[in-house]
């Protein structure tokens, strides 16, 4: 009889583990977020091909990768929302469906009378290629560590080993990376981001004080950054702040690029607010513009660019430093645009020119610093 009582708790305790969650519910979709995570590195795969730091084969094989992960997040949203409709009827038939399943099984496996199982009669399903697959990725991210363990002075190692631990959905190591990454770096808002994002998801989609700091940097840092006007908007919403949710989100909408992957999710999300809180999101305009990349001015064109192609090579020089003076010449009239600084520093350096370059960098410091405070 004591036997019953105690598989009695048990199943009492499984049944609390498993239906409470589901009573209570996620703050935030996971899925939802894990989607632009994977989109963003899709995005920093082909930065990292051009900068050197992967080679065209190891792209092609981490995008491979990414994009299952992509398809198999988008098919659990979708689930996901189907089950959330009708989550009361699952709970239901997870408390019926477990303790029946629990003593089939057990009659059919667990009782004192019942013979072992002969050895040769168990089956044995080799690894699928899909474990394999994963087995290699975790060979090389645990070779990486160890390389960044010895040079740990490498920014782009430390960015690379975040992405990695991403695309493997460890998220709490890849947001360890990426703050290591940051301590080398703390000019840059996408880092914090990144800092931030990760530690969101390693909590499962939820907002801690560290995630809300980091993310509050990056914005500080560059008020452009994506992800820091995502995931505040969101951490807003989920506090019923609807109206600076639906700021934060006009504003990432207005400067975001055409076709950019969290577009979708971002405008999904600001009609969800503006129902919620019974507004109209025609009264929120945008407090920001394009970044000044994107609109025709000091720097180089597309026109420009196809036109230097055609030039000799001293002619294509003499462009290229007129280019990066008109750079240099506008950064006087917005000396905070950190964003400026950083490409006029890559411009000196392509140029050869490295003083000015560590000039423009110790400037960086000193700016980063500065928004910082």
């Amino acid at each position: 009889m004591s036997l019953w009582i105690v598989i009695g708790v048990i199943l009492l305790i499984t049944l609390a583990i498993v239906v409470i969650p589901l009573l209570r519910g996620n703050t935030a979709s996971v899925a939802d977020h894990d989607a632009i995570v994977y989109q963003d590195q899709l995005i920093e795969i082909d930065s990292d091909v051009e900068r050197g730091l992967l080679s065209t084969t190891e792209a092609e094989a981490l995008k491979i990768e990414i994009n299952r992960r992509l398809d198999k997040t988008e098919t659990d949203e979708a689930s996901g929302f189907a089950a959330g409709k009708f989550q009361l009827s699952y709970v239901i038939a997870i408390i019926v469906i477990i303790p029946l399943a629990a003593l089939g099984l057990y009659q059919h496996l667990g009782s004192p009378k019942k013979p072992d199982l002969p050895y040769a009669s168990r089956s044995f399903t080799p690894p699928s290629s899909q474990a394999k697959a994963d087995a290699e990725m975790t060979r090389l991210v645990d070779a990486l560590q160890k390389r960044m363990a010895e040079n740990p002075d490498k920014l782009d190692g430390w960015l690379l080993l975040g992405r990695s631990l991403v695309t493997m959905k460890r998220f709490q190591d890849a947001s360890n990376a990426f703050k290591r990454a940051f301590q080398l770096d703390a000019s840059r808002a996408d880092i914090a981001a990144s800092v931030a994002e990760t530690a969101f998801m390693a909590a499962g989609g939820k907002f801690d004080r560290e995630a809300r700091n980091y993310f509050q940097q990056a914005q500080k840092i560059n008020p452009r950054e994506h992800k820091a006007l995502y995931y505040l908007g969101l951490d807003l919403a989920g506090q019923k702040k609807y109206g600076a949710a639906i700021q934060l989100w006009v504003d990432l909408i207005a400067i975001s690029p055409v076709g950019a992957p969290w577009l979708d999710s971002v405008r999904k999300r600001l009609v969800d607010a503006a129902k919620a809180g019974n507004l109209k999101i025609a009264d929120f305009p945008p407090r920001l513009e394009a970044p000044i990349s994107s609109v025709p001015g000091p720097g180089p064109t597309q026109d420009d660019v196809k036109a230097a192609q055609d030039m000799s090579d001293q002619d294509r020089q003499a462009f290229i430093r007129s280019m990066v003076a008109r750079l240099a010449e506008r950064l006087k009239s917005t000396p905070e645009d950190i964003d400026g600084w950083r490409r006029l520093a890559g411009a000196y350096q392509v140029l050869g020119e490295t003083q000015k370059a560590a000039a423009v960098k110790a400037r960086i410091k000193i700016l980063a610093n500065k928004l910082n405070k």
